[in-house]
């Protein structure tokens, strides 16, 4: 036995001092740039164990034991693009420790460098600048170049590459700001860029030799310009032969080259044209001649066509080639011409008929030509008076009269619809001398074009494009547009029909919507002087983008259910809905106004809400108790000019103008009134001869006062205001009160109510949205009605003012609403992104949520329901309301049902009592000016 263990022992020494063999195929590699590979076959004979050791130099080495089986490790976190040593050492330990080593060096992949550091540019002289940095902290790869690109804007100048980063830009443009974009590339990657920006100067010596060279110049023009005034004068007056050149040079080199915008890159382009007050806009449309001198214009200018032109003094406007000729009569020299021109569409040869408005010697013209080119659709972009100036004949026939006769041509008025921005006339056209029957023609007269000017919101435009399409189909002659002379300011006519050129086709998002090239040629066919206005070029191009932005979102009411079933699927689920995709559309309008006033110290205290301020341009401005005194006692509708200057001098209060359906007339929008604004909030309902206030909110939401209440019984003053609470009324939907106002300066009271409605969470919708239409249809019968034929630009009376706790959440909601009412009602149509888009422009908060835009639709859906595809109108329930009179309760009758007319009867017998006489009702405006009533709404957008 101690033989045995003795062999044992002894055999036990021998291994541990035997040295082991080292690990064997011991390899490794890069897996990538921060990773590595390893892999080895264990020694055959005995060791104790084995540990993997890699390092890079200087830095100490990195040691892991590996288990005894282990044939193969990854290494992770490796430096990019680096050397490493890997150490695999197998030990067998006793009294000495003995080892062997496997060595293998490997290196990891390259990968992107760093950015560069330190990068600086220096303007070296007005056109040079010189573009330096400092090398990456991490190369991760071999030595390479710097690369540097120079942008302005979107477009890439020059691009350069050096081994070390200093660069030198040389002949850069004048006055212009470049960004300088640097990178570091290892051959391989290349790194983040680093950009900064620097601008070049003005090239002095060439601005002083330039100004020299502009006075010369100017002094030379100057005398041309005087000599060629002398001879044109001298060649009128001579009558010169009709065929001389009008304008010597060449039109074609003229035009400047602008490539076709396509649809997806319109907005941007359109910003950058416009930047700088439209400088690359304006140098397109000055390069449009104001006259193509190779068409000639014998016709307009022989001397018995001149009296059928409606300014003599000026150029004549048709050229021969496209002008449209009339039959002759009896041979009569001139008989077959009359102030038009035919007018080329969108793949559609003379769509469009471009004409002078007819002047009382040419309406008879002017039916002969409807007649004869077969024209279904008449649309005049102007009035017949304005400023007391006759602008256009009244061509048709009135209501009362019913038909007239135009030379041949019978002319019958069917129907006679206005609208806001329209007047729509269904007229019938026939020829004494033909034996066909009648024509239908339609006749729209839009009115919202300002004499000087143009419609500030280019939608108007698109909405107009609308109409006339409906009425217009394949069979249909020309479409007939004219203004009041085709060739001067006003330029609607010629505004109109180029939108259409590029909108009639489909849209696509790779196709060139609005090809500049394309609309010149169409201009050529344009009467003489066309285009004029450069405010007409813009309006164009605006009107593309809002198309090609927001596309076509009115519906028409017997389209509206299965439009909105369409619009709520998802496909697929995961996708948003048409309708949630429409409602991400609507620009948010954040800050896109200034709210100084608002913000002021001592005002602040004056918002119930921080973020739902007032705009300036916008608001509603209080005139001191002093001013207000002044006026005269007898009411007037116009307010004076000086209400635009209020701004500065005026007081506060958390109230906004906003638009109405029936334009010019506005709205207010006002958050509840406050205990320490009551007093401003009835100044604000006198001065601005408020109707009806609406009031959508309870006096608290939970714990917190929603707004203070601003009535009590019997009488209260404020300030040279009296107020008088004469009745209230209660139903189960909402409140009705009936106020007495009595200025102390003024003879007349006025009646105002107040309806409230009731039960509605700002922070909910209506739980019952029937009830809120059933409210606002009732109102409307305290409003003045909209059938006048003219309007006032300066519109002071606001009929309707509505509130709740900050002015926006609910009252967001009842205004579009009121709107769409008002719009499904007039014209059996409805556009709800166009309703809260113009919301939004005019007050922060304006129906900020998915949830409150659906609503909208839903709640018009069910008002109009559908029948057998066609749209039932609900009858307006103001037949009869169950009221709660809590003013007169002792009295036996109290809670009897009763009509809603029951307060404007107590309240006109009030007035009998008083001597008052009611006001009548202000009819609808029909007015050039698109724009709000007040004048501090007409500041340009």
């Amino acid at each position: 036995m101690v033989s045995l263990c003795l062999v044992f022992f002894t055999f036990y020494l021998l291994i541990l001092s035997t040295e082991p063999e080292a690990p064997q195929n011991f390899t490794c590699s890069a897996k990538n740039a921060t990773e590595g590979k390893c892999t080895w076959t264990p020694p055959q004979s005995y060791f104790d164990r084995i540990s993997l050791c890699y390092w890079i130099s200087p830095d100490g080495p990195n040691c892991t034991p590996q288990d005894k089986t282990q044939d193969g490790i990854d290494l992770h976190n490796l430096r990019p693009f680096t050397n490493y040593t890997v150490v695999l050492q197998a030990r067998v330990t006793g009294k000495v420790t003995r080892s062997r080593n496997a060595t293998y060096t490997f290196r990891t992949d390259l990968a992107k460098p760093s950015k560069v550091n330190g990068l600086s540019a220096s303007r070296k002289t007005e056109n040079t600048i010189a573009v330096s940095c400092k090398r990456p902290n991490q190369l991760n790869g071999p030595e390479g170049k710097y690369y540097l690109e120079v942008r302005t804007g979107n477009t890439l100048v020059k691009t350069e590459s050096r081994p070390d980063c200093r660069f030198l830009v040389a002949d850069l443009q004048y006055l212009t700001e470049y960004n300088f974009l640097v990178s570091y590339n290892n051959t391989k990657f290349a790194g983040p860029q680093e950009s900064v920006t620097a601008s070049t100067s003005y090239n002095a010596k060439a601005l002083i030799i330039f100004l020299v060279f502009l006075i010369i110049v100017t002094s030379i023009a100057l005398l041309i310009v005087l000599y060629k005034i002398y001879d044109l004068h001298k060649k009128r007056s001579s009558n010169l032969d009709e065929q001389q050149e009008l304008v010597e040079r060449d039109d074609e080199k003229q035009l400047m080259n602008v490539e076709p915008i396509h649809a997806d890159v319109l907005l941007e382009t359109y910003k950058r044209k416009m930047a700088d007050e439209g400088r690359l806009f304006l140098a397109e449309f000055q390069s449009i001649p104001r006259v193509f001198s190779k068409f000639s214009i014998k016709d307009a200018r022989k001397s018995f066509n001149q009296n059928k032109n409606r300014y003599v003094d000026i150029l004549p406007v048709s050229y021969d080639y496209n002008r449209v000729e009339l039959s002759d009569i009896n041979g009569d020299a001139g008989s077959n011409y009359i102030n038009a021109s035919y007018i080329d569409g969108f793949k559609e040869p003379r769509k469009y008929i471009a004409a002078q408005g007819p002047r009382d010697e040419t309406v008879d013209d002017f039916w002969r030509m409807i007649w004869e080119q077969k024209a279904t659709v008449i649309v005049m972009v102007t009035r017949c008076e304005e400023g007391n100036k006759n602008k256009c004949a009244e061509y048709w026939p009135s209501m009362d009269e019913g038909s007239r006769v135009y030379g041949d041509v019978i002319v019958e008025i069917n129907e006679h619809k206005r609208c806001p921005d329209y007047i729509i006339q269904k007229l019938t056209v026939g020829n004494r001398k033909e034996k066909a029957s009648g024509r239908a023609v339609t006749h729209i007269q839009f009115t919202s074009w300002p004499d000087h000017g143009v419609p500030e919101d280019p939608h108007l435009l698109l909405k107009l494009r609308r109409r006339v399409n409906a009425f217009s189909n394949f069979f249909s002659g020309p479409i007939v547009v004219h203004c009041r002379c085709v060739k001067t300011a006003p330029g609607s006519t010629r505004a109109f029909t180029p939108a259409p050129m590029r909108l009639s086709g489909p849209p696509s998002p790779s196709a060139p919507v609005a090809s500049r090239k394309s609309v010149r040629r169409k201009l050529q066919c344009f009467p003489c002087l066309t285009l004029l206005g450069f405010a007409q070029y813009i309006l164009i191009h605006q009107a593309l983008v809002e198309y090609n932005q927001f596309g076509e979102t009115e519906v028409s009411l017997s389209e509206l259910h299965p439009y909105l079933s369409n619009m709520k699927k998802r496909d697929p689920p995961s996708e948003p809905s048409p309708l949630e995709a429409e409602f991400q559309r609507l620009p948010s309008y954040r800050s896109w106004r200034t709210q100084h006033i608002g913000n002021q110290e001592e005002n602040k205290s004056k918002n119930r809400n921080s973020k739902i301020i007032p705009y300036d341009f916008n608001r509603v401005a209080l005139k001191h108790e002093l001013e207000t005194s002044k006026e005269s006692e007898q009411d007037s509708d116009e307010s004076s000019d000086d209400d635009s200057d209020l701004e500065e001098i005026s007081r506060y209060i958390n109230a906004s103008f906003v638009m109405s359906y029936w334009k010019p007339e506005v709205m207010i929008a006002a958050q509840g009134p406050l205990k320490e604004t009551i007093g401003d909030f009835w100044q604000m309902v006198f001065q601005r001869k408020v109707r009806v206030i609406v009031m959508l909110t309870e006096l608290k939401s939970g714990d917190k006062e929603a707004c203070a209440q601003y009535w009590e019984e019997g009488k209260q003053a404020y300030g040279d205001v009296e107020v008088h609470m004469k009745d209230t009324n209660k139903s189960s939907a909402y409140t009705v009160r009936a106020f007495e106002l009595r200025h102390s300066k003024r003879k007349d009271p006025r009646t105002v109510y107040q309806y409230q409605f009731n039960n509605w969470n700002g922070e909910e919708l209506p739980a019952e949205p029937k009830e809120l239409v059933l409210m606002i249809q009732n109102l409307k019968q305290k409003l003045p009605k909209k059938n006048s034929a003219e309007g006032n630009k300066y519109h002071r009376n606001v009929p309707l003012l509505i509130h709740c706790r900050d002015g926006s959440q609910q009252t967001g909601i009842f205004c579009a609403l009121f709107n769409l009412l008002e719009s499904a009602d007039t014209e059996e149509v409805i556009d709800v992104f166009q309703a809260v888009k113009s919301l939004r422009r005019a007050r922060p908060g304006m129906v900020p949520t998915f949830e409150q835009y659906q609503f909208l639709y839903d709640v018009i859906a069910s008002t109009y329901p559908a029948q057998n595809g066609q749209v039932k109108k609900s009858k307006h329930p103001e037949d009869k309301v169950e009221i709660d009179n809590e003013v007169d309760k002792a009295k036996p009758d109290a809670n009897c049902t009763s009509p809603p007319e029951a307060l404007e009867k107590t309240s006109e017998g009030d007035k009998e009592a008083g001597g008052a006489k009611p006001t009548e009702g202000a009819e609808g405006p029909e007015h050039a000016a698109n724009g709000p009533a007040s004048p501090v709404l007409t500041q340009s957008a």
